[in-house]
């Protein structure tokens, strides 16, 4: 198993919940109510699936193992990659804030709430592809097969010891849902 399947795996998930945004956007600009449910186990997803998770993985194990073996073909791209889970982070949280005062009947937030949705949505399809193509194929190629067997235990103790047990397959079953509830 590859350095980046798991980490690729995790992409589809996290795609399907940037349709699902994109959705909640397109309601949100019609003037349709999303219930706010959705919008609290969205932004669970971002910051548990998408943050805690996904990109732990690469901050305390994938781009340190590349870095030690010195894969500098990487390293630009790593620190960009490095400044988007920044950015998305501060997304996240102009989203929740967004959503808090929406929850308390502030209907102004919808504009902030669909602008700092589609915002998160275009950083990550960028920092996706950014990942998939520049960073994951360096790591495929460049780290040794130890290392990789090594990083696949390290993101299984992730799973385990950070986002916990039965989790992850949890917001597999969100995507579902919310997949069905969008038409995504």
């Amino acid at each position: 198993m590859s350095a980046t399947a798991d980490l690729r795996s995790e992409h589809v998930g996290v795609g399907r919940m940037l349709g699902i945004m994109d959705a909640m956007v397109g309601r949100l600009g019609a003037g349709e109510r999303v219930p706010a449910d959705d919008f609290a186990h969205t932004i669970e997803f971002l910051r548990v699936f998408v943050d805690q998770c996904h990109h732990t993985k690469e901050e305390e194990l994938l781009f340190p193992a590349m870095r030690a073996a010195n894969v500098t073909a990487a390293e630009e791209t790593i620190a960009i990659l490095l400044a988007d889970h920044v950015q998305g982070r501060e997304a996240v949280a102009r989203i929740a804030a967004a959503t808090q005062r929406l929850v308390e009947g502030d209907e102004s937030a919808n504009a902030e709430l669909a602008e700092g949705m589609a915002g998160y949505t275009q950083l990550l399809h960028a920092h996706i592809r950014r990942e998939e193509n520049d960073c994951f194929e360096a790591a495929d190629r460049e780290l040794s097969v130890t290392v990789q067997e090594e990083l696949a235990k390290g993101y299984e103790r992730i799973e385990r010891d950070v986002v916990g047990d039965g989790r992850h397959e949890a917001f597999h079953a969100l995507l579902d849902r919310l997949s069905q509830a969008y038409h995504v």
